[in-house]
Formats: C-alpha cells, sequence, structure tokens
C-alpha cells in the first residue's frame, strides 16, 4: 500500500507541465524509465535532492520496512485499500508540485521577491537535516519493535517445543493450545529503548518532524504556480507561492499525517495500558506521541 507513492511520484515527475488536456500517447510515454529519469535529470539539484529524499523514505516504508518486519497484526481490508488511495494521491500531486517548479519559466512565470526572503540556503539545509533526524528516529523505533518481535516468538516457539516433547499427552495437549491463540500480554513486549520511555508511538512523532522538514525544505523553493498563485498574480506573471503556504502540497501533507495518525496514537496508546495493566504503570510510556503534550 505505500509502493504506490514512489509510483506515481516518479509518473507525476515526467508529466509536461501543461495547461491543455495531453494525449493518451504522452500519458503512456511518461511511465517509460528513460523518460522518468530524463525529468528528474532536468531538475535543479535541490528539486533533485527533495525527489530523492522522497523516493528513499518509500524505499524504506515499502520495500525494506516490509522485509524487515517479522509480522504484522491482521487489519481489515479497507485500512490498505484507503491508505493505498492515500499514497496514490499524494505521490503523483508531490511529484507533479516539486517537478513544475524546474519549469515555471516556460509559462512566463517568475518567484514573487515578496517570498524571496523564505528562499535562504540555511532554511533549506535545516528542514533537509530535520527530515534525516526523523527518518533516522523512525527506523531506530521501528528496529526496536522488530526485535522485540522477533525475541517474543523465539520465546513462543521455544515453549511450544518444550511442551511438545513432554509425552504424546502432552503433546496432544500442546496440539490442542497450539489452535489457541495467546493472550497479547504474552505475545508482545512493551518497548523501552529511545523516545518509547516517554511516548507510546515515537515513529509517529519522527515521520511527523521527517515530513514538516520537508516541507520547510521544499517551500523554500517556491517550486510552483499552484495552489496560491491569484489570477492577478498570474496575470502579471509573478509567483507567490508563499501567500497561502498552509495549502502547499508538503504542508497539507504534514497535516494529513497528523490528522490520520493522532487517533491511531490514541487507541494505541490505551490499549497499551488495557493489556498489560500494572506492569505498563511500572514501564510505559506516560504520553501517546507528543512528550509532555499529549
Amino acid at each position: 500500500m505505500e509502493a504506490f507513492a514512489p509510483l506515481t511520484f516518479l509518473y507525476a515527475l515526467a508529466l509536461p507541465l501543461s495547461t491543455t488536456p495531453l494525449s493518451r500517447q504522452t500519458l503512456l510515454a511518461c511511465a517509460s524509465p528513460s523518460v522518468i529519469l530524463r525529468a528528474f535529470l532536468a531538475l535543479d539539484r535541490p528539486r533533485q535532492l527533495l525527489a530523492t529524499l522522497f523516493l528513499v523514505h518509500y524505499s524504506n516504508r515499502s520495500v525494506i520496512g516490509t522485509l524487515r518486519n517479522p509480522g504484522r497484526a491482521p487489519m481489515h481490508l479497507v485500512i490498505p485499500v484507503l491508505s493505498a488511495l492515500f499514497n496514490l494521491a499524494n505521490g503523483g500531486t508531490m511529484g507533479a508540485w516539486l517537478s513544475a517548479g524546474g519549469r515555471t519559466a516556460g509559462l512566463g512565470l517568475k518567484p514573487s521577491s515578496s517570498s524571496s526572503f523564505l528562499s535562504s540556503p540555511s532554511l533549506f539545509a535545516l528542514g533537509v537535516a530535520l527530515w534525516a533526524a526523523g527518518l533516522a528516529g523512525n527506523i531506530f523505533h521501528d528496529e526496536h519493535l522488530y526485535a522485540l518481535k522477533r525475541a517474543k516468538q523465539r520465546s513462543l516457539a521455544k515453549g511450544k517445543g518444550k511442551a511438545s516433547g513432554a509425552g504424546s499427552s502432552a503433546s496432544a495437549t500442546a496440539q490442542g493450545d497450539d489452535d489457541k491463540k495467546p493472550p497479547a500480554h504474552e505475545r508482545y513486549s512493551i518497548p523501552t529503548r529511545g523516545l518509547y520511555a516517554l511516548v507510546s508511538h515515537p515513529s509517529y512523532l519522527c515521520e511527523w518532524i521527517e515530513w514538516a522538514g520537508y516541507a520547510l525544505a521544499a517551500l523554500q523553493l517556491a517550486p510552483a504556480p499552484f495552489p496560491s498563485s491569484t489570477a492577478s498574480a498570474a496575470a502579471r506573471g509573478v509567483l507567490q507561492p508563499l501567500a497561502q503556504w498552509y495549502l502547499q502540497p508538503p504542508v497539507l501533507f504534514v497535516l494529513q499525517e497528523v490528522a490520520a495518525m493522532l487517533p491511531r496514537a490514541r487507541s494505541g496508546h490505551e490499549w497499551y495500558k488495557r493489556t498489560f495493566g500494572s506492569e505498563w504503570e511500572r514501564k510505559g510510556a506516560r504520553w501517546a506521541v507528543v512528550p509532555g503534550v499529549y
């Protein structure tokens, strides 16, 4: 479900910037790896870097993380379907928005001088650094969870092996027990490393930091004539991409992630409390996702 984002991102990166409908032949040609590569190489260096950061994140989420995760809890079909649809739309929007900024000259548009004070190399670097810190934190806390899962799986398998070797009657009993899933507090462990000492879902917090940094870096480039350009500004050939910064796709992405993950963090925090009871009171995190706040 995560793989839709990088695929549509790359496709949108290669789409021509046009105010008229594209032909079917053009739309099909933009799916060619060679066309995508040429579109990527045509971007300026800062946009190439931002495109690479987007792809690195989703390579980790859709491929590396999937292979590293020893197992996921069952989920309702609607969750991956909605996630796939979101990633489909978000990847395409981000790719088109990012690449369009490098080609606005073809429309006779230029950045507004009113936003030039925000086009700062230092702020761009700060945004990239926040992105890197968020990604590193995300990977660290995910790996901690994976390690706990593997240890718990080995422990449960070892317990079953001992039960099956205790005799035929015990083996029959163990076989019957195999059909019953152990209670949740035996199948899961309380994570305590890193920010897990403070919050129940540090991976969510780190991902918010990651994409907030990405948005900060992206907005320095004033990359696209939509959605914040007014008709009068466009008529003058001037872009004002920061006039409504909160409507820009990178910022909307962060807001959507917070809106989607915050309820999940709250329910997950309550699940930890219910599952582990007094043990959670001794070892568990005090807050759900933001230390000292929530």
